[in-house]
């Protein structure tokens, strides 16, 4: 694995794992919500059951972020092995992002180079891990096109705007300028 490479993985993970403290009150508020309005139902609530529920929302929302971001940074090394094996003369893969307001998710789908030639890897979802990854290549081109990328307000990632079949597909990329150049003079042609 070249430089590059590993910079796009450790920036990308870092970005899916990164604790989310918006995401976490959500959970928090949700979770709390929830449990108190059934114990206040079943007229169970007090002081004991009140606080037993916010140390236990705290608890579960803490886990679900960390198993949510685990399990993201496993399957998006799945998603690279598989691709790997699948085509071994890859020169440079790239996680898809996507970004809203509770962080950085990994997307079913992968961009990745071979010579200048771009791909988009759109993976299917195994619902466990005995059954076998399927994916499907779209080249650069007829099918897969972007028309539109600019730098998040952040600075993190770069934001595209692109056509899949024919249908309006947007994703994010990590902001790392080798990548974004070489995505940018795919796209125009260079």
């Amino acid at each position: 694995m070249n430089n590059l490479q590993e910079q796009v993985f450790t920036v990308s993970k870092n970005l899916i794992k990164k604790f989310n403290l918006v995401r976490f009150v959500l959970y928090f508020s949700v979770s709390t919500t929830v449990v108190i309005l059934i114990l206040l139902i079943l007229n169970m609530l007090d002081w004991y059951n009140t606080i037993f529920v916010v140390v236990l929302a705290i608890l579960y929302s803490f886990v679900r972020d960390f198993s949510i971001a685990r399990y993201s940074l496993k399957t998006l090394d799945r998603f690279y092995d598989f691709l790997k094996d699948k085509d071994p003369s890859i020169d440079l893969y790239i996680p898809v992002l996507e970004k809203n307001y509770q962080g950085y998710f990994l997307k079913k789908t992968a961009i990745y180079f071979k010579g200048e030639d771009m791909y988009l890897e759109a993976f299917k979802q195994s619902s466990s891990k005995k059954d076998r990854q399927e994916s499907i290549t779209v080249n650069y081109g007829r099918d897969f096109t972007i028309s539109l990328s600019h730098l998040d307000k952040d600075g993190k990632v770069y934001l595209f705007e692109s056509f899949l079949m024919d249908t309006d597909y947007r994703f994010s990329i990590v902001n790392i300028p080798e990548v974004i150049n070489k995505i940018n003079q795919r796209v125009k042609g260079e």
